[in-house]
């Protein structure tokens, strides 16, 4: 696995008061620091969600994209986590404003982290839909200008290595899945 370290830190000055950023030790590594408010500021991962819809054997539903970055590639549904919301909120919010899917139920597949030239990294959590309906009004929203599902043997690549990880995480535990993953 590669690992490229991010950008150095491109704030100069604090959001908050507007007072110069100083690095500054804070007990473990150097970081920028506002000494009028006392916060240290870290370049940390964006947090996102995506999910995995499944009907039938083996289909999974892709929403081609709408907007920048990958316009017009296929991605599982999904976005980032909004402040104030759990993990399992935003990716039932997510699912909702791309497809117009409702789902109750979601179960934590798993998580992937990589470096990305627009946030500096994302950490994405991948969930399995476990109970969801509304097949028959889903339609693209917001962010998605298609919806298709697709077996197994012809999906889409997809852009974001994230996906891919998660992809391959899904796809090997597939063969041992709780029958509730089935729809």
């Amino acid at each position: 696995m590669s690992y490229e370290a991010p950008e150095p830190f491109a704030w100069n000055y604090c959001g908050t008061c507007g007072a110069p950023l100083v690095m500054t030790h804070d007990g473990q590594s150097v970081q920028p620091h506002c000494a009028p408010c006392r916060r240290f500021f870290y370049r940390n991962p964006v947090p996102a969600a995506c999910c995995f819809v499944r009907r039938g054997k083996d289909e999974l539903l892709f929403t081609q994209r709408a907007v920048e970055p990958c316009k017009g590639e296929w991605t599982l549904p999904g976005g980032f986590i909004e402040l104030g919301e759990t993990a399992e909120e935003a990716v039932l919010r997510e699912l909702l404003e791309e497809t117009n899917l409702r789902a109750s139920t979601v179960e934590l597949l798993g998580v992937s982290t990589k470096q990305s030239p627009n946030v500096g990294a994302v950490m994405v959590l991948g969930f399995v839909v476990i109970n969801w309906s509304g097949e028959e009004a889903m339609r693209p929203d917001t962010d998605a200008i298609d919806l298709r599902f697709f077996p197994r043997h012809a999906r889409p690549t997809v852009p974001f290595s994230v996906h891919r990880e998660l992809l391959a995480l899904y796809d090997a535990r597939d063969g041992h899945h709780d029958k509730k993953w089935l729809k």
